[in-house]
């Protein structure tokens, strides 16, 4: 259901009035140290990788002729802190090349706010619809609470919502991101502080709903590989390079290029795989992944790196050539990069609006009153363009 922004601006000031009421008692200090970009780490033990053809370097696949119904998704998350209140928002960009854009919460029901602070105060506030203060399944975001973890739990119940909502009405989905998070507080780490634990209890359900979701028309594209090392440990990919120290896979990929580019191949897009992933947890049964690696080069030597999952090796082939037909200026799917885009623009938005309400009785630190005079600037150049988005 869609949602007005006078609408969520009422939600933030019922947030406001509960909070005015109980910062006389908020004395003490919590841990408020994050990163709304923080990049999800993988469990790099726990997960297996091998290739399934004999030569690593495939063939780039032909543009297809005929159109399909195509959706891709991504969520974005700031973050609003107080000396002893911490507040994530999360906002949700969909593009589809059948309906139009499609934002959370504004034209899609979404919690777009969770809430972190001393549980006794947690307890005291009254429900507030799109707003958080326990997590999935119904643990307080106490004060022990790691504001990352609330972060990347919003993200992917919001993640999750649009991929429920939009799977059975397109051909193809594509999210910004892994098919499913493998992180190691969802393989067998055992963690050790409260706060961590009930992070995990509500990761690994969450987690589970994901999966539970994916079906073979859905594609995930992962941008940030400087922090995943799987490729290193494939025996082809080793002894093609003569790799013989952990390196991460976009160096991988580095690597394959500049071999490549000895050969006159430089100025064309290569993929390297296929390559079938498995990731082991005790916590759930976790599905194969099939992955190709895109390196993408300009005619000015600049490249990006990235990798593209499937549930099934045919949909993959015959998905891959919609996911990479066409690339942004920054050399990013466009699919890819429009969601991201919307997604940032969502939560820059309710960032501003929350700051406008909510920073009369809060101590905002330094970074987030940085970030709100940053967002305000790029909010006024960014509105001409959404217009024009929503036109495609």
């Amino acid at each position: 259901m869609a949602q007005s922004l006078y609408e969520i601006k009422r939600r933030i000031q019922l947030l406001g009035d509960q909070i005015r009421k109980s910062k006389d008692k908020l004395t003490e200090a919590i841990d408020n140290v994050g990163n709304p970009d923080h990049p999800q780490t993988e469990n790099e033990i726990k997960i297996h990788v091998e290739s399934i053809e004999n030569k690593i370097i495939a063939e780039e696949p032909s543009p297809k002729k005929e159109r399909i119904s195509i959706a891709s998704l991504d969520s974005s998350s700031r973050y609003l802190r107080d000396p002893s209140i911490n507040i994530v928002i999360v906002g949700l960009g969909i593009y589809s090349n059948k309906l139009g854009i499609k934002v959370g919460p504004f034209d899609i029901s979404t919690n777009f706010m969770s809430v972190g602070t001393f549980e006794d105060i947690l307890k005291s506030m009254n429900p507030i619809p799109g707003v958080r203060v326990k997590n999935y399944v119904d643990k307080y975001f106490r004060e022990d609470y790691k504001i990352d973890d609330i972060a990347d739990e919003l993200r992917l119940e919001n993640e999750n919502i649009g991929l429920k909502e939009f799977r059975d009405l397109h051909e193809l989905v594509i999210v910004d991101g892994p098919l499913y998070p493998t992180p190691l507080e969802l393989s067998e780490f055992e963690l050790q502080s409260e706060g961590r634990k009930r992070h995990q209890e509500a990761y690994i359900e969450l987690a589970k709903k994901r999966i539970s979701l994916l079906t073979d028309n859905v594609i995930g594209v992962v941008k940030r590989l400087e922090t995943s090392q799987k490729l290193y440990r494939e025996n082809k990919i080793k002894e093609m390079l003569k790799i013989n120290f952990p390196i991460n896979d976009a160096e991988v990929l580095n690597q394959i290029r500049m071999k490549m580019c000895k050969e006159g191949k430089c100025n064309k897009n290569l993929l390297v795989g296929p390559f079938k992933i498995e990731f082991s947890s005790q916590y759930f049964s976790a599905p194969s992944r099939y992955a190709y690696y895109l390196i993408i080069t300009n005619p000015l030597g600049m490249a990006s790196f990235f990798r593209i999952e499937s549930l099934s090796l045919d949909k993959l082939n015959d998905f891959l050539p919609y996911v990479i037909e066409r690339v942004s200026e920054r050399l990013i799917p466009t699919y890819i990069e429009i969601a991201d885009n919307l997604s940032k623009r969502a939560s820059a938005s309710l960032f501003v609006l929350a700051f406008q309400v909510l920073s009369t009785m809060l101590s905002i630190n330094h970074d987030d009153k940085l970030s709100y005079y940053n967002i305000q600037n790029e909010l006024t150049g960014a509105m001409s363009s959404l217009q024009h988005l929503r036109t495609l």
